[in-house]
C-alpha cells in the first residue's frame, strides 16, 4: 500500500512540475539591427571591378550584340546633346526596420584622389577629366522611404573624349550627408574612361560558303560600332553594283567570275565612319 501511494505522490509531482513550466515564458525582446550605411556600388573592391576602379573601355563589338539581359551597361551616348552617360547607383545596406525613411546624399567630384592614384603609380597613363567637360552631375540624390538603392546619370562631353582619343580619363565621384549615414570606406568611386572606344575599327574576314564557288560568308570583327543612335552601323558593298547590306554578317552569291572589292563601312557612337575593303575572287566552278 505504501509503495502505491508513494508512486501516486511522484505521479502527481511530476504532473504538477510540468504543468508549471508550460505556463512559463520567455520575454521576446527586439534584436538591435545592424546600422543601415549608404554606399556608392562602384566602389566596392571586386564587386564591379576587380581592382576598384569602375574601367569603361569595352564598346559594341560583334561579339557584343546586344547588352546581356539584366546587366547595365556602363555607358549609353546621346548624340542630340553631345553626351556620354554614365550610369551610376547609390545603395543602403539593410532591410526592413533599418531603410525606413528616405536619405538625401550629395554627391561631387573628387579630382584629389584621382591625382593622389596617379602620382602613386596606381593609375598609369591616365589623366584627370577636367571638370568642365562633365555635363551633368546632380548636386543631391534621395533614397526613398522603405528602398534600398537609386541611380543617377554623370554625363561627360562626348567631343572631347573623341577629340582627345586614345587617351584615358579619370574622374573621382564622392558621396556625403548630414546625418554621417555614409560608409566612410565606400564613399569614394573611381571612374577610368578608355577614349578608344570613341574611334570605331572596320575589320572582316572571307571565306566561300561550303563547296560553293561563288558564294562568300562574311564574318565581321569591328569594334565599337554605334549601338545607341538607331542609325545602321554597318554597311556592306559587294561591290557587284548589287543593294548595300546591313547584315552583320551576311552571305553573298556572285553572279559571274571575277575579281570583286568589298567594302564595309563602320557607323561609330560620334557618327564618324570608317571602312575597309577586301578583295575576294570568284573562279570558274
Amino acid at each position: 500500500m505504501k509503495s502505491m501511494i508513494k508512486n501516486r505522490l511522484l505521479l502527481v509531482t511530476a504532473i504538477c512540475f510540468l504543468f508549471a513550466t508550460s505556463c512559463q515564458y520567455d520575454e521576446i525582446v527586439d534584436i538591435p539591427y545592424p546600422e543601415s550605411l549608404v554606399y556608392l556600388p562602384i566602389a566596392v573592391n571586386g564587386s564591379i571591378s576587380p581592382d576598384g576602379i569602375y574601367t569603361i573601355e569595352e564598346g559594341a563589338s560583334t561579339a557584343w550584340v546586344s547588352p546581356t539581359p539584366g546587366q547595365p551597361m556602363k555607358y549609353t551616348v546621346r548624340n542630340a546633346d553631345n553626351a556620354f552617360v554614365i550610369p551610376l547607383g547609390i545603395y543602403r545596406s539593410g532591410t526592413g526596420k533599418t531603410i525606413k525613411g528616405s536619405v538625401n546624399v550629395s554627391v561631387m567630384l573628387n579630382t584629389d584622389t584621382v591625382q593622389t592614384l596617379i602620382d602613386n603609380g596606381v593609375l598609369t597613363d591616365v589623366e584627370v577629366l577636367p571638370s568642365e567637360y562633365v555635363l551633368q552631375i546632380p548636386q543631391n540624390i534621395q533614397i526613398p522611404d522603405g528602398k534600398n538603392e537609386t541611380t543617377f546619370d554623370v554625363s561627360v562631353a562626348l567631343d572631347f573624349l573623341r577629340k582627345d582619343a586614345p587617351k584615358k580619363y579619370a574622374m573621382g565621384i564622392v558621396i556625403s550627408d548630414e546625418n554621417n549615414r555614409v560608409n566612410k570606406q565606400l564613399n569614394t568611386g573611381i571612374i577610368l574612361i578608355d577614349t578608344k572606344i570613341t574611334i570605331p575599327v572596320a575589320t572582316f574576314t572571307t571565306q566561300l560558303d561550303g563547296s560553293s564557288f561563288d558564294t562568300f560568308v562574311f564574318t565581321n570583327s569591328s569594334l565599337y560600332w554605334d549601338f545607341f543612335s538607331g542609325e545602321e552601323p554597318f554597311s556592306w558593298d559587294f561591290g557587284d553594283g548589287s543593294a548595300i547590306s546591313h547584315e552583320i554578317n551576311p552571305k553573298h552569291q556572285y553572279g559571274a567570275v571575277g575579281d570583286y572589292n568589298v567594302t564595309l563601312t563602320v557607323r561609330g557612337i560620334t557618327g564618324e565612319t570608317v571602312t575597309v575593303t577586301n578583295t575576294v575572287s570568284v573562279k570558274s566552278n
